[in-house]
C-alpha cells in the first residue's frame, strides 16, 4: 500500500464509494484518470517531482508512478485507488492554490511579468470572451494546447482579483466545450474548469502573490513548467493584468495588487 496526499478538490470522489475510472492520459510523472464525478471529471496521480496540479494525488518521494496504457481501467473509493497491482491509500489531505488578490496590479508587477510572449497571430482579447475563446480553445498541441494555458492563466488572475470578467470567461469557456467536446483535450478542459474556480498551480500562484520587486525567481519557475505551458499561463496572466489595469477607473492607480 503506498501513501499518498490527496487534494480536497478530490474528497468526493475519492471518499466516496468504489467506482470505476479509466486512464485519460499516461505520463512518466502522472496518470490522469477520468472519473464518473461531473465536478471533479480528472484525477491525476502524481509524484512528488510532478508538476502538483489542483487535481492531484501525490506520491511519496522517490515513488514511481506506475505504468498504465490509456484506456486501462482502476478503481477509487473508500480512501484507496487501485491500479494494476498497486494500491494507493490516501494518508493525508492538501489544499490547492487558490491565490486571493486586490483588484489592480501595480505598474511595478506589469513591469516585472515582462518578457516572451507566444506567437499566435494574435491576442486574448477580454473584452471579447466569445471570440478569445474560439480563438484559443484546443490552439496548440499538446495535454494542454497553450491557448489553453493562456486562457487558464487568465481565469486565473481574474478570478483572483474576484472581478466580474472572470466568471464571464469561466460561463463562455464552460459553454464553448459542450458546445464542442472536442475542442481540447480531456485534460486541458478539467484544468480549465479548475481555473475557473481560482485553483492553480503553486507556481502560478507564486506569480500573482509574491512581492513584485522579487518575481524574477518565481517567473522563471513558472516558465519552467511544461514545453510551453508556463509560458501560455504567464502571458494569460499579464493580458488580465493589463485588462484589469485598464478597466480601473483612473485616479486609482495605487498598489493594491497583494494578497489578502
Amino acid at each position: 500500500m503506498l501513501p499518498a496526499a490527496a487534494s480536497v478538490s478530490l474528497a468526493p470522489v475519492l471518499s466516496g464509494p468504489v467506482r470505476t475510472v479509466t486512464v485519460a492520459a499516461s505520463l512518466s510523472r502522472a496518470l490522469y484518470l477520468r472519473t464518473p464525478d461531473a465536478e471533479s471529471p480528472a484525477l491525476c496521480l502524481a509524484s512528488a517531482d510532478a508538476v502538483r496540479v489542483p487535481c492531484a494525488v501525490v506520491l511519496g518521494p522517490g515513488v514511481a508512478v506506475p505504468a498504465a496504457a490509456v484506456g486501462a481501467t482502476a478503481s477509487v473509493g473508500e480512501g484507496r485507488l487501485e491500479i494494476g497491482d498497486v494500491s494507493v491509500a490516501v494518508t493525508r489531505w492538501w489544499r490547492p492554490a487558490r491565490p486571493r488578490v486586490h483588484l489592480l496590479s501595480s505598474d511595478a508587477r506589469q513591469r516585472a511579468l515582462r518578457g516572451p510572449a507566444p506567437h499566435f497571430g494574435t491576442d486574448l482579447d477580454l473584452g471579447d470572451p466569445a471570440g478569445a475563446v474560439r480563438t484559443l480553445l484546443g490552439r496548440g498541441a499538446g495535454l494542454t494546447p497553450l491557448g489553453d494555458d493562456v486562457l487558464a492563466g487568465a481565469l486565473v488572475t481574474l478570478t483572483a482579483a474576484r472581478h466580474p470578467a472572470g466568471q464571464v470567461l469561466g460561463s463562455v469557456v464552460s459553454e464553448e466545450l459542450a458546445a464542442r467536446p472536442g475542442a481540447t483535450t480531456f485534460v486541458s478542459a478539467a484544468l480549465l474548469a479548475q481555473a475557473a474556480r481560482g485553483e492553480c498551480i503553486p507556481e502560478l500562484a507564486a506569480v500573482l502573490t509574491d512581492p513584485a520587486d522579487r518575481l524574477e525567481p518565481t517567473v522563471d519557475a513558472l516558465l519552467r513548467v511544461g514545453h510551453s505551458s508556463g509560458l501560455g499561463l504567464l502571458h494569460g496572466v499579464r493580458m488580465a493584468l493589463s485588462f484589469l489595469t485598464e478597466a480601473e477607473p483612473k485616479g486609482s492607480q495605487s498598489d493594491r495588487f497583494a494578497p489578502y
